[in-house]
């Protein structure tokens, strides 16, 4: 019995030999592994550099096992990819992500969205509402975004009820959708009113205005869908909403205005109308339409002296060639003429050189209105310029 007891010591030690040269080699095999795994990854860091984008995904998609340390990489990669606009192979680094790995359930909704964005930028909108709905079929947590995701896939496609739909679900945590639905169905009213579907149009444009009381160009739409039909107080009523909701914009729409009343045989109304909101928010072109009426009351002399007045306090250029104008009519020295005649050439190029609507949000200038900016992509953001803005 006492002669094995030696042998204990060596047995210990025969274990702790054989667990220190197992562990050494797993070390040398761990290091070849790293070694190996090193240089693929180079040689695809080599290829993305030298224009092989392919064998770049290629030795990538070998190199790195898909786990939740290598994502970050595999992502990075893909959204590299994107940027340059390869939009196929961000696409097949992100199908690849979703077969393989065993990824929890957060992680695989980030990778579908960023797949779907792939198919968005690449234009393949079929292939983007697919993964997109799927996820919503899943309930997937990311709810919110993916709901957005559809909504401007929607918008891009100029599908409206579905843009309007996927809106109404974020409607209720921000606020800030509202406006931009009321633009959708402005959209909308447009198309119905092309196919001469007026009801439907007249409908949604009164949506338009439950989403956004402030919605400018639903009462323009919506006045202008009344006139066609001819019904002149409801044109009037929109039109003359617009002063409450901007008044920016009112002068933009007083001839449609005007013409209304005109319709009814209510002159005296409009010129009413137009004193009253003159006396409360006085603007050129209010000015100039109540010059045109004393012309016709009263004659040149004492229109030109009423704009006159009016220039002292609120000088413009448009307001300086009506008063131009006026006086040319009244002018007998031709030596008077000709410098209002000179006076005349120079306020119009004044005019013709100026751009009157600019984007609030980043500036952008044209010389026509367009309710989304096509610098800043944001919509409602372009107004007429102010008057001040005009005034020389």
């Amino acid at each position: 019995m006492s002669e094995p007891l030696w042998l204990i010591p060596l047995f210990f030690f025969a274990i702790a030999m054989g667990f220190f040269l197992g562990r050494r080699e797993g070390k040398r095999r761990q290091r070849r592994r790293m070694a190996s795994l090193s240089q693929e990854y180079v040689a695809g860091l080599n290829f993305l550099l030298n224009e092989e984008p392919d064998k770049a995904v290629e030795a990538l998609l070998s190199s790195l096992e898909v786990s939740p340390q290598t994502l970050e990489t595999h992502l990075s990669m893909a959204r590299l990819f994107r940027k340059r606009g390869e939009f196929d192979r961000a696409t097949l680094i992100h199908s690849h992500l979703l077969e393989s790995g065993d990824l929890p359930r957060p992680t695989q909704e980030q990778i579908q969205l960023e797949l779907a964005e792939d198919y968005f930028a690449g234009g393949l909108f079929d292939r983007a509402e697919e993964v997109l709905l799927e996820m919503l079929d899943q309930d997937c947590e990311q709810r919110e975004q993916v709901t957005r995701q559809l909504m401007k896939l929607y918008e891009q496609e100029r599908d409206w009820p579905n843009a309007i739909a996927m809106g109404e679900r974020l409607i209720k945590g921000d606020a800030k959708i509202a406006p931009i639905l009321a633009q959708y169905c402005c959209e909308e009213a447009e198309g119905q009113v092309a196919r001469g579907e007026l009801g439907p149009a007249r409908r949604t444009l009164r949506r338009a205005l439950g989403f956004d009381k402030e919605c400018v160009r639903a009462s323009v739409d919506l006045g202008r869908l009344e006139m066609r039909e001819q019904s002149w107080e409801a044109a009037i009523a929109a039109f003359r909403r617009i002063w409450d909701q901007d008044r920016d914009f009112f002068d933009e729409y007083l001839d449609d205005l005007r013409q209304c009343y005109e319709q009814l045989e209510q002159e005296e109304d409009f010129i009413r109308v137009l004193a009253d909101y003159s006396a409360e928010d006085p603007s050129t072109a209010r000015v100039l339409l109540l010059s045109g009426q004393l012309k016709e009351r009263y004659g040149d002399r004492e229109a030109a002296k009423f704009i006159a007045e009016y220039m002292q306090a609120n000088p413009s250029v448009r307001g300086l060639d009506r008063l131009i104008d006026m006086n040319l009519q009244v002018a007998d020295q031709s030596e008077a003429r000709e410098q209002l005649e000179l006076l005349k050439q120079l306020t119009q190029r004044l005019m013709s050189d100026r751009t009157i609507y600019q984007c609030r949000r980043c500036g952008f200038t044209t010389p026509l209105l367009q309710w989304r900016c096509p610098s800043c992509r944001r919509w409602g953001t372009i107004k007429p310029r102010s008057e001040g803005d005009a005034k020389s």
